[in-house]
């Protein structure tokens, strides 16, 4: 679409059931969502839904936070989430171990690295989803990286925990780096020893 279409088609979000092969509608949001809109994934598993522009000179000005279906139990009550206690260390090399620390490990069926979104003029230019490798122990995950920089591009992560109802769980931040254990270097200044006032016009 373009900013002179005059449509005011809502958006349709759907969910793909890999037992069925079928797409089913998982609701649909209050506000047209044309050009110039955005939609983020938050760390709690919602969407951040904003803009759009459905006239030339008028933008929607409304905010909207989607929340999917499989977050809630049959009944409308909150689903039962997994959470992340620990990760270690928080900076993911490709191909290699790091620990995730969780209640719930015996029933987590995935653990995945959503990339953070660059959204603009109603397309994600950036949101990939990568699958990884995990065996369960007492209270912990022990997951391998990425195995290269084609499936997950160097940067920084949504790491989710997904139990074996579907359900996610909040997410914490990664970054996934071609060097995970570099140190940036440090320095000291030691001329001048103090402080140097430069006035205006001085060299």
């Amino acid at each position: 679409m373009n900013d002179e279409d005059t449509s005011t088609a809502s958006l349709q979000a759907d969910l793909y059931d890999t037992a069925t092969n079928t797409m089913g509608s998982a609701g649909s949001n209050a506000f047209p969502r044309l050009y110039h809109s955005v939609a983020l994934l938050l760390p709690d598993a919602t969407v951040w839904v904003a803009g759009g522009n459905p006239t030339r000179g008028t933008f929607e000005p409304h905010v909207e936070i989607y929340t999917p279906p499989y977050l809630f139990n049959p009944d409308g009550s909150a689903a039962t989430r997994p959470s992340i206690t620990t990760v270690s260390p928080n900076v993911v090399g490709y191909g290699t171990a790091f620990s995730v620390t969780t209640p719930d490990a015996a029933n987590i069926a995935s653990v995945v690295l959503m990339k953070d979104g660059a959204s603009t003029h109603a397309f994600n230019m950036e949101q990939r989803l990568v699958g990884l490798t995990f065996t369960a122990g007492s209270g912990v995950l022990n997951v391998t990286g990425p195995p290269n920089g084609n499936v997950a591009p160097p940067g920084y992560y949504l790491l989710f925990l997904i139990n074996n109802a579907g359900v996610p769980s909040v997410a914490q931040f990664v970054q996934v780096s071609t060097a995970p254990t570099d140190v940036p270097p440090t320095g000291t200044i030691t001329s001048p020893a103090t402080n140097v006032s430069i006035s205006p016009g001085s060299r």
